[in-house]
């Protein structure tokens, strides 16, 4: 998946999370899907290799300045970009 962005684009992303949960459970209820494994992300474009796609949620006004809050996601857990 190539994504056409540059660094600093808004980008909005739905993104499967992975997900774990403690404690004893039957079988059946263990291969429940979450709902809470399905994330919604607003952000700006930071990069992206074949594997991966990073975004932050704070950036400066330029290449030059920082960026916080980086989130790496594997783009195959990715479903949406916008």
């Amino acid at each position: 998946m190539k994504i056409n962005k540059k660094f600093g684009d808004k980008i909005y992303l739905e993104w499967v999370d992975a997900y774990t949960e403690d404690g004893w459970k039957s079988v059946d209820e263990a291969l429940k899907l979450s709902n809470e494994v399905y994330c919604f992300t607003n952000a700006f474009f930071l990069g992206q290799n074949k594997d991966y796609l990073m975004v932050v949620h704070t950036k400066g006004r330029t290449t030059k300045n920082d960026v916080m809050g980086k989130l790496t996601i594997p783009k195959a857990w990715i479903r949406k970009v916008r």
